[in-house]
């Protein structure tokens, strides 16, 4: 059954020349750049704050697989890492040897002025799934608000939203999960919890947690914990002073469409019962966990893939693994996948089994590195739009190392970068000079 809408009417309420949508890394990248080019810059949120899946769903371990690595953070992402180093330090972090992880919350309020402080005018709780289209040209983005529909008209707009809402809404070809029964990754809702025997968890100088975390695989794999949720592994993040441990990654719901709202309520309410029964089940097996109390639940769970637009050119597993040059590269990255089964698999598959015989990780090692190209970021049939973050244009493989929170950030800053000339000098992203491009993200200390 299908109704027909009426017709609606909208208020153009802002002009840019670069219209940024989503706040997560991506966005984060993409709108500093576009503002540091010159161009006037609206970033659009549909959250109360800015930051992705850092903030909203507590992934505060950002670049976990560059921990020893001669590999480092480079353009924006590395100056905000250092800025926010700067300020907070670790967080209250007390855990030994432990790799650099922001606190989500205070993550929350540095946002606001590092994003503002590059000239962006930032706007919150503006959620977008409509635009208007003219040809091979998207005129307006339409925010839906509590006020009625309201347009922001602009010249270059970048997809950020991590799903490809706009690139969706303006009817750009995608695929979604597997290729056979598009299924994603799971979604993950964090949770954080406070009372942990901190002094207990330090003892001997040895990381407790890290020992915790070993134990419970091997008793999951053993078919000894007797827990519902599928996840066999259980990842911890900062350890305060005080006993709080900022978050736990461990709910997962499997068979999730993350562009589906059923699908979603039915993953929140099926995690947070997943949070109960592992509170329980951490007081009665975990050493110095007995008095731990749940201080929060992530505002949002978090998902690592769902659209991946198609684009001028789709990144595949085997340009990856073979670390093959392009002539438009535009990021840098460590040679790295990591896809959580679609279907619940905890075997260990291999990047050929493209997520249909289990789990494939493989965390980078120095030296093997692989390119993105510019032509990922460029959706097929628009003039002046651009994608960045997880759902650029490839394959489901080579998605779940793209998805990195610092690649994300690395293709915002390409996408932002391409924007502002493509501004300047009255272009489209497809018709500026790569090699121009490429110029100005090394001067940014952009890692090509």
């Amino acid at each position: 059954m299908t109704i027909n809408l009426p017709q609606r009417t909208a208020a153009v309420y802002k002009e840019a020349d670069v219209l940024v949508v989503g706040g997560g890394p991506a966005g984060i990248g993409a709108a500093v750049a576009a503002a540091r080019s010159g161009s006037r810059v609206i970033l659009l949120e549909k959250r109360g704050f800015l930051g992705g899946n850092i903030t909203a769903s507590y992934v505060e371990t950002c670049n976990h697989f560059f921990h020893n690595l001669t590999f480092k953070a480079s353009g924006i992402y590395g100056e905000l890492e250092q800025s926010y180093r700067a300020k907070f330090g670790s967080s209250g972090d007390i855990r030994p040897n432990a790799q650099h992880r922001f606190s989500s919350e205070y993550l929350k309020i540095f946002l606001d002025t590092f994003v503002a402080d590059a000239g962006v005018e930032i706007f919150l709780h503006s959620f977008v799934n409509e635009v208007v289209r003219e040809g091979n040209k998207i005129t307006h983005v339409v925010i839906q608000g509590k006020q009625g529909p309201v347009a922001i008209k602009a010249a270059q707009i970048i997809d950020c939203t991590g799903d490809g809402d706009v690139a969706f809404a303006a009817g750009v070809p995608f695929d979604q999960g597997r290729d056979r029964d598009h299924r994603c990754q799971p979604g993950t809702v964090n949770f954080r919890i406070t009372g942990v025997d901190a002094e207990f968890m330090l003892k001997g100088g040895e990381d407790h947690l890290k020992v915790i975390g070993k134990r419970f695989r091997e008793d999951y794999r053993a078919g000894k914990t007797g827990l519902s949720c599928k996840r066999q592994d259980i990842p911890m993040g900062r350890m305060t002073q005080a006993g709080q441990i900022s978050y736990i990654n461990y709910p997962c719901a499997y068979g999730i469409d993350p562009t589906s709202f059923a699908d979603l309520t039915r993953g929140e309410t099926e995690c947070r019962r997943y949070i109960l029964e592992m509170l329980d089940y951490m007081k009665k097996n975990f050493e110095g966990f007995d008095k731990t109390e749940l201080a929060s639940i992530a505002p949002e769970i978090g998902f690592r893939d769902s659209r991946r637009i198609h684009g001028d050119y789709r990144l595949t597993i085997d340009d990856v693994l073979s670390g093959r040059h392009f002539d438009d590269e535009i990021a840098l990255f460590p040679q790295f996948y990591d896809m959580l089964s679609p279907d619940a698999n905890m075997n260990e598959g291999s990047p050929q089994d493209a997520g249909y015989n289990g789990y494939i990780c493989s965390y980078p090692k120095d030296g093997l590195n692989f390119e993105i190209p510019y032509r990922t970021l460029l959706p097929q049939g628009l003039d002046n739009l651009l994608v960045a973050g997880r759902c650029i244009s490839a394959d489901h493989v080579a998605e779940s190392g793209v998805r990195a929170i610092s690649a994300c950030m690395y293709t915002g800053q390409a996408a932002g970068t391409a924007a502002g000339i493509a501004c300047k000098k009255s272009l489209t992203p497809r018709t500026i000079s790569v090699k121009e491009l490429q110029d100005v993200l090394r001067t940014q200390n952009l890692k090509l």
